[in-house]
């Protein structure tokens, strides 16, 4: 069984806002300490703030609709030599991490900017933890390429891996 064409759409489009919402951040905090000590806001962060909270909307949208299609259409199984014991463990805990750490992301983002905002803070912890869950999944990818020399790359897309 490999990923379908809808669930290696869906990766690469959480990956994207992903990284979209990691560059409109800043435009929270400055538009958070600015309007803080009285000075009128940056039209263009009040922009990028605006943007980062729909994305962030629809990131959480993405990933409830994603975990609910992987509930639908299964996953394959692990793949490469070390799909065994423990490396199966930490794979399965990395990707329900990348589930639940932007689901409660996006959440306390929203609850940050509609209705609390000093939840805020945990809203920076999960993405402290968001970016420990990709750093681990990313040297999971180098490691299957370069080192067990598999095709770990292909199950999520990507045709001609570099070499």
């Amino acid at each position: 069984m490999a990923y379908t064409r809808v669930q290696i759409a869906l990766h690469w489009v959480v990956v994207a806002l992903i990284i979209a919402q990691y560059s409109t951040s800043g435009a929270i905090v400055r538009t958070h300490g600015i309007h803080m000590i009285g000075q009128r806001q940056n039209p263009t962060d009040l922009v990028l703030h605006n943007l980062h909270n729909k994305l962030g909307l629809t990131l959480v949208a993405l990933m409830i609709g994603r975990l609910a299609y992987r509930l639908w259409a299964g996953a394959p199984v692990p793949a490469g030599r070390s799909a065994k014991g423990l490396a199966v463990r930490a794979a399965a805990f990395v990707h329900a991490g990348f589930y639940v750490v932007l689901i409660a992301e996006g959440t306390t983002g929203a609850i940050a900017s509609y209705i609390w905002w000093p939840i805020s803070a945990a809203h920076v912890i999960l993405f402290k933890l968001l970016l420990g869950l990709v750093a681990v999944h990313i040297a999971a990818v180098i490691w299957h390429h370069f080192v067990l020399k598999d095709a770990v790359l292909r199950r999520i897309g990507v045709r001609r891996p570099f070499h």
